[in-house]
């Protein structure tokens, strides 16, 4: 997967520092209001041990690229596109948003579906231990 600025990701190069994937898609009015959420979490708390990446997937590159260019102080960390949706079936991602917690050794530790990722205490604490 290659994001819009050229950064090419793949579960090896995920490895050795934990990551946030947000799976989403433009027309979906509950990303629409998550992702400004986590990129104020992302910009305030400047989560240096955690990895985001913002995927589009679900509609056409057309779209993604438009909804990414129209919110610029949104996609504040790297954002690409599933083209053929290989990344979202990998992690058998199916509905937006959907959020998939890696560790550092690339195992998922928490895959959460709809709002509220900011909120989920299993992240919470994911956090916390990043802390310490």
């Amino acid at each position: 997967m290659v994001t819009f600025a050229g950064e090419a990701y793949s579960n090896e190069s995920l490895k050795g520092r934990p990551a946030l994937l947000v799976f989403w898609a433009p027309w979906c009015k509950v990303c629409q209001r998550e992702l400004p959420l986590v990129s104020e979490f992302y910009q305030r708390d400047k989560p240096t041990q955690l990895r985001v990446v913002s995927i589009g997937f679900a509609d056409t590159r057309t779209n993604v690229e438009a909804f990414v260019k129209t919110r610029e102080g949104v996609f504040v960390f790297p954002t690409a596109y599933d083209e053929e949706r290989w990344v979202a079936q990998a992690f058998k991602v199916n509905a937006t948003p959907t959020y998939v917690l890696v560790d550092a050794q690339g195992n998922i530790v928490l895959v959460h579906r709809g709002g509220g990722i900011l909120q989920n205490f299993q992240f919470r604490e994911f956090l916390s231990a990043l802390k310490r």
